[in-house]
């Protein structure tokens, strides 16, 4: 095992960041490049016990018990302004599904989501990458507690923001920057240390062609306890809702992380910041077209569709399936 590369794996766990979790665990099996060191826990998909809760049961799908789980941030760092009435994907983020055992709450840690990142940042400086899976609310009040926490992070990667104003929660806003504007807004401008976007558009607008029959009756015959566990959680979720195509940006993410060389078809560096104060507009990411200020993320344009095809389908353990590239992370 690697001593230079390690990963603390921010997330507001529905089903898209579990299967980013089940790939990063696979991944770090299967090449050894790196060491999972935390899996810290925020508001979003459900609430902040709930996401800690479904933490729980993916790594025990995956039989990594030894991972620390560490509760973060529940609210938003100002009062988001609306009130959440919808849950995408069930009010627990698992589909409100019967589970065959209650998990175990002792196994979180008592050390606060925050000062977990700032701790392992220093434990391991300039070798700790911070992916970053739901509102960026933990790692944002960390930049905030620790003037000295940046210097010692090695990069970021964020499943979030939008390029082109297309909103899934506001007509604007990208769910994850919407959840808290100011936290997102804090990163982006605040930030001295390589910061990578996957934005919604690059999700939804790339055509992967994995419709939704294909991942329950292909990659959902695989045996093993993770495909068990996402097959109920994603049936509850994704059936009702009769959706032809399967989307997981989370795991998109992920892929993009482990396998930058063969994931990402083009990306650009630009300026970003976040709208703080429009009537129709707050949570939106914008960039800077103009080319006025330094950049200061790099965003991830398009993403190479028969690569992710396979990543994903190496991660739910198709047979035959092999990734016959290296992981670079």
């Amino acid at each position: 095992m690697t001593d230079e590369n390690y990963v603390v794996f921010d997330c507001d766990i529905g089903t898209d960041d579990a299967w980013a979790l089940v790939m990063l665990i696979k991944a770090e099996k299967e090449f050894k490049k790196f060491k999972t060191i935390g899996v810290t826990c925020v508001f979003g998909n459900t609430d902040v016990t709930n996401v800690t809760k479904n933490a729980i049961r993916v790594l025990d799908s995956v039989d990594r018990p030894d991972i620390p789980i560490y509760r973060g941030c529940s609210n938003a760092i100002l009062k988001p302004q609306h009130v959440r009435e919808h849950f995408f994907h069930g009010k627990d983020g698992f589909g409100d599904v019967e589970h065959s055992y209650e998990v175990d709450m002792n196994r979180i840690e008592k050390t606060h989501a925050v000062n977990a990142m700032y701790e392992l940042a220093s434990k391991y400086p300039k070798k700790v990458s911070f992916i970053l899976l739901g509102p960026l609310t933990n790692f944002a009040t960390c930049m905030n507690m620790y003037d000295d926490f940046l210097d010692k992070v090695k990069d970021v990667w964020i499943m979030g923001g939008n390029i082109r104003a297309k909103g899934n929660v506001t007509q604007s806003a990208e769910f994850n920057f919407h959840c808290d504007p100011e936290a997102a807004q804090i990163v982006l401008e605040k930030a001295k240390t390589p910061i990578t976007i996957l934005p919604w558009e690059s999700c939804i607008d790339g055509d992967f062609g994995i419709s939704w029959d294909w991942r329950i009756n292909t990659l959902g015959s695989v045996k093993s306890k993770a495909i068990e566990l996402l097959n109920h959680t994603e049936k509850a979720i994704l059936l009702p809702k009769g959706f032809p195509k399967w989307i997981v940006c989370d795991g998109i993410l992920l892929a993009t992380f482990l396998f930058p060389e063969k994931l990402i078809a083009k990306s650009r560096q630009y300026y970003a910041t976040v709208e703080l104060n429009g009537k129709h507009t707050r949570g939106q990411m914008v960039l800077d077209h103009k080319r006025l200020n330094e950049s200061n993320v790099r965003i991830i344009e398009e993403v190479h569709r028969e690569n992710y095809r396979k990543t994903i389908s190496w991660t739910g353990g198709l047979p035959d399936v092999k990734i016959d590239w290296d992981c670079l992370v």
